[in-house]
């Protein structure tokens, strides 16, 4: 008879993959170990995280602050904006739409250059 193995339950098993089982001694001079931990401090992750990104990308950004959700949200806000005079001018016609629709857009580019540029 052939036994059926009991299901214990729990988190499933981490593939062996994306199990992290390999361990790194770095030794730095004061130089580098100053611009690591600025790095650490500007990004918002830990020393481990940064040294996986430095080497998965070769970069490190920020994580996302608060004025950031700010500038998403009142992106969010003006697409809805643009959608509803878009639904509006294909209703009553491009002619008077227009000018409200460039000053929209314009507002949109400058919050992107913002968050572009801020990151």
């Amino acid at each position: 008879m052939k036994q059926i193995p009991i299901h214990k339950g729990g988190r499933p098993a981490i593939s062996e993959g994306r199990r992290k089982k390999y361990l790194l001694s770095l030794r730095l001079d004061a130089e580098h170990y100053f611009k690591l931990k600025s790095l650490v401090r500007t990004s918002g992750h830990g020393t481990a995280e940064v040294l996986r990104l430095l080497i998965a990308a070769g970069h490190v950004r920020e994580r996302l602050r608060r004025e950031h959700l700010d500038f998403m949200s009142q992106l969010k806000g003006m697409a809805r904006n643009l959608n509803q005079l878009t639904r509006l001018a294909h209703a009553k016609g491009f002619t008077g739409i227009v000018s409200r629709h460039a000053a929209i857009v314009v507002e949109i580019e400058s919050l992107l250059k913002n968050l572009r540029d801020d990151r």
